[in-house]
């Protein structure tokens, strides 16, 4: 083998070796993600409104907000230091000439309380970590790795645990923040929901995208349709509707029915009943329904500039772990569609990690 073939090969073995470390690691980013969250540090860098902030000021404000003072109970500032050096590495906060801290356009999503954060759709992932560790088990069998874990399904799971309900309410409500403002656009710019009078957000949870839609488009008339211990944790609002019910055995009537992160949930088959039950709910002629959700095969990357496949990708597992759903491609969308009794659909990706779906009976 010749000198330069010999060093190709050790090149390319160095790289492997380097790849494999790298998956053998790639938890310790979640991790330090889930630490990042519960030590509430975007929350302290957030609270001084842009001004950086020393490792020692920071090492109080932790321990403040954690409710143990700013005295002996505060972080040990050499354990800290090396937390924060792993997160500025992953750019979720960054670190000034001084060696001061701030938030990082990431890290200003991770700040709670705001509209756009996804502090706590991150720690429903941790919380159900454990399901994941018997993920090569899934190709046993029809059960989930949840149930497997659990003994029990995950819906029914959180739905007999206040504790792990609210989380999961708010995990749903921070990750439909974070598309609402990508989705009025693309309804905007596609006219999606013109010469419309009425829509109804199936599975819509507490109402964050009937909010954004009614406020964006005054003259629908908007509901928030789901079951009754979901739909009551919605709050009031003079724009939208709370409808209960189960969109399993009837879906309320309306011009547009809009489901946002809810067929994934599902497999094929509760897929079509759900569709069948929107399809009765809207006139034949002029009704639509507007699906977003994930299109696993969706080059957007011309349109928006973002790659969002490793989130999509990961999504298809949650959904694997998780309630035995899955992602689509568009040809399964398609075929899903169709099944369900639909003559046609259009895909429109936006800036986020879904695409809208308009589906027409």
């Amino acid at each position: 083998m010749k000198p330069d073939q010999e060093a190709m090969k050790a090149e390319a073995a160095t790289r492997a070796q380097a790849q494999v470390w790298r998956h053998i690691y790639s938890f310790a980013e979640s991790m330090m993600l889930k630490c990042a969250i519960e030590l509430r540090i975007a929350d302290a860098l957030d609270a001084r409104r842009g001004a950086p902030m020393s490792l020692t000021e920071l090492a109080s404000a932790i321990a403040t907000m954690r409710g143990s003072g700013s005295g002996s109970g505060s972080p040990d500032l050499d354990r800290l230091a090396r937390i924060m050096r792993y997160l500025v590495h992953m750019d979720l906060f960054g670190v000034t000439e001084d060696g001061e801290y701030v938030l990082t356009p990431a890290s200003e999503l991770l700040v709670r309380g705001r509209e756009r954060s996804l502090a706590s759709f991150a720690l429903l992932q941790y919380y159900e970590m454990d399901a994941w560790g018997s993920l090569s088990e899934a190709v046993e069998g029809e059960a989930t790795p949840w149930e497997r874990r659990h003994g029990i399904g995950y819906r029914e799971y959180f739905a007999k645990d206040a504790k792990a309900n609210k989380l999961l309410s708010e995990a749903m409500t921070s990750h439909t923040s974070m598309v609402t403002e990508a989705l009025v656009r693309g309804c905007e710019k596609g006219r999606v929901l013109e010469g419309f009078a009425s829509l109804v957000d199936v599975g819509g949870s507490t109402g964050v995208a009937a909010r954004a839609i009614a406020k964006a488009f005054p003259r629908l008339k908007c509901s928030v349709f789901d079951l009754p211990h979901v739909v009551a944790n919605a709050p009031e609002c003079v724009e939208v509707e709370r409808v209960e019910g189960d969109m399993f055995v009837e879906v309320p009537k309306a011009d547009v029915l809009f489901m946002k992160s809810v067929l994934h949930d599902w497999d094929d088959e509760d897929c079509i009943k759900i569709l069948k039950k929107c399809k009765e709910a809207i006139p034949a002629e002029k009704g639509k329904v507007v699906v977003v959700d994930i299109v696993m095969d969706v080059e957007e990357e011309a349109a928006t500039g973002h790659d969002f496949t490793s989130a999509r990708l990961g999504m298809d597992m949650d959904m694997l772990v998780t309630v035995g759903g899955r992602e689509r491609v568009k040809a399964e969308w398609e075929r899903l569609f169709k099944a369900a009794g639909f003559r046609r659909c259009e895909f429109t990706p936006i800036a986020a990690i879904e695409s809208i779906i308009e589906v027409y009976p």
